[in-house]
């Protein structure tokens, strides 16, 4: 079976400016919650709205802003299409200088 799911934000990866040492472009703590209703709606498994984006650390890049779909990868996924709608979600995303986006999943812990 293939996994629909997409998160979605009102904020919009803006992929410029200088790489870190470790080859990091962006790195954020994205929190936001489950919304059943635009899953349905969009025929998808699960569906997050993300409300909030803060750097990861004082040191960290976290240049987003409004408008993009953000898809994370099946693996950090697993156990989300459970949750009520409105349960309350944080991920850290982070961008690397190859442009490949890494998610993980920080609560809730399933």
């Amino acid at each position: 079976m293939v996994k629909k799911f997409m998160m979605a934000t009102s904020l919009l990866a803006l992929i410029s400016g200088p790489a870190y040492a470790d080859g990091v472009t962006q790195n954020c703590i994205l929190t936001g919650v489950v919304n059943k209703s635009i899953a349905a709606q969009r025929g998808l498994d699960v569906y997050i709205e993300f409300k909030k984006a803060r750097p990861a650390s004082r040191a960290a890049s976290c240049d987003l802003s409004k408008g993009q779909t953000l898809k994370v990868d099946d693996t950090e996924t697993n156990g989300l299409e459970a949750l009520p709608h409105g349960t309350r979600v944080a991920y850290q995303y982070t961008v690397l200088a190859d442009n490949s986006a890494q998610w993980e999943r920080l609560s809730p812990s399933l």
